[in-house]
């Protein structure tokens, strides 16, 4: 007895020093390795998953952060045995649409590794297939209304205590957030938040005091980003929160569905100019707001429309298979460097990926990756409008809602293909794919 307790004294001991051995930089290894065996603890010992589901996504927001060493490894194995846990005491069992999923997945990156269509970089198809473990063990749980809110709950009030306390020590103009990126951040923010909204308040599943002050210290979070897409992404979320519950209250009287719709947009409008109007000048998004209402272009807007020139110059070269992940960077600077004459091509940023969901997937995977990837996105989106067609219930508009931003959104970045939020996104696919007919959540 004595001897266990001394090993797990000297455990966590001997694993600090080791990390630490090789920088300080490692300190972010521990706080992964802590949030990992959190999450174990959670769903092996407390057989609570959804408390682990979450540790893991939290965990892997640190994907892209260099210097990770042995923990970056560790959750591909923190993830393989999450699914294996719930393979057996998962509130579901797997079925032949799991199995068939599964199979193609790996069956596309087989062909990869085996064709090598281009250079292959494993560090991405590693963090691929991580989340794509997460994705099939978390699919394996009873989504429903209760543990999606309280889930999100939980993960809103991370980033938002994160995006104060980055604001409060930092001196960059734009916080990065707990994605590492200021866009990334903003959006994740906007998508997460327009789920919890609307499930909160059309199933009453949250107070509406607690309602305002998320939303209050969520719209602050996205101005400490400086993004213009978190503010469009909050508008359009209010404005999807109204019409899912009209469509709820009054599924029969259209016309008068669209007259309360235009009357809300204006009252909107209307209370936006007037909060746009008291912001501080200085404001990095409200500069960068301006600058694009007077027909300018700043250095962001210009980098994205390159990039998407980019990749639609690698799609017309490379349809079949792309050019594979991580490859885009070295692509793009060489569209850019061969318009070099021109001399506002020094000022342009040069990208890493397309800034574009639909092009990001055609450029890096090509058709047949494409192809692979819209199969599974058909399954959760046909499991969601049948959950949405049999119950007519607020859970499935609000994440309904959550998904038409995150595809609008999705048009001008990569959120979720990001690395850092891969996990967040496998999560609500699974919560998609969960929606089985004849086994609703509970209400």
């Amino acid at each position: 007895m004595i001897s266990r307790l001394v090993i797990l004294v000297l455990l966590p001991i001997l694993l600090t020093v080791g990390y630490l051995s090789s920088g300080e930089r490692n300190i972010i290894g521990i706080i992964i390795l802590a949030a990992l065996g959190l999450g174990f603890f959670c769903t092996v010992v407390m057989k609570t998953p959804v408390w682990g589901a979450l540790f893991l996504i939290i965990s892997m927001h640190w994907f892209q952060v260099e210097g990770l060493a042995y923990t970056l490894y560790l959750l591909f194995f923190a993830s393989l045995v999450y699914t294996l846990y719930l393979l057996r005491h998962g509130d579901l069992k797997w079925d032949r649409t799991w199995f068939l999923v599964a199979l193609s997945q790996i069956a596309f990156v087989a062909l990869v590794f085996v064709l090598r269509p281009y250079q292959v970089k494993l560090i991405f198809f590693y963090l691929n297939m991580t989340v794509f473990f997460f994705f099939l063990g978390s699919g394996l749980l009873r989504w429903d209304s209760s543990r999606v809110q309280t889930l999100l709950t939980a993960h809103l009030s991370y980033m938002v205590i994160w995006a104060f306390v980055e604001r409060a020590i930092s001196s960059e103009v734009r916080v990065a957030g707990a994605s590492f990126s200021s866009t990334n951040f903003a959006v994740l923010l906007v998508v997460s938040w327009t789920i919890w909204f609307v499930n909160g308040l059309l199933r009453r599943q949250t107070r509406m005091f607690w309602l305002c002050v998320m939303t209050f210290l969520v719209f602050v979070s996205i101005l400490f980003s400086g993004t213009r897409m978190g503010i469009i992404g909050m508008a359009m979320g209010g404005m999807l929160c109204l019409l899912s519950w009209q469509l709820i209250v009054q599924r029969d009287r259209v016309v008068g569905l669209l007259v309360k719709l235009a009357a809300f947009a204006c009252i909107f409008a209307i209370l936006g100019l007037v909060v746009w109007n008291m912001l501080p000048d200085d404001l990095f998004l409200k500069q960068g707001f301006e600058t694009l209402m007077s027909g300018k272009l700043d250095a962001s807007s210009l980098g994205r429309i390159a990039a998407w020139y980019t990749a639609l110059t690698v799609i017309h070269s490379d349809p079949v298979w792309g050019i594979g992940p991580g490859n885009f960077l070295s692509y793009n600077v060489e569209v850019l460097e061969s318009f070099s004459f021109i001399p506002i091509v020094e000022l342009i940023p040069r990208l890493g990926h397309a800034h574009n969901l639909v092009l990001m997937v055609l450029s890096e995977y090509g058709c047949l990756g494409a192809a692979f990837l819209l199969g599974v996105c058909i399954v959760c989106l046909k499991r969601l409008l049948g959950y949405i067609r049999r119950t007519w219930d607020a859970f499935g508009l609000a994440l309904l809602s959550g998904g038409i931003v995150m595809l609008f959104l999705g048009l001008f970045d990569v959120f979720p293909l990001f690395p850092s939020s891969m996990g967040w996104g496998a999560w609500f696919m699974s919560v998609l794919f969960s929606l089985r007919k004849g086994e609703e959540p509970a209400k």
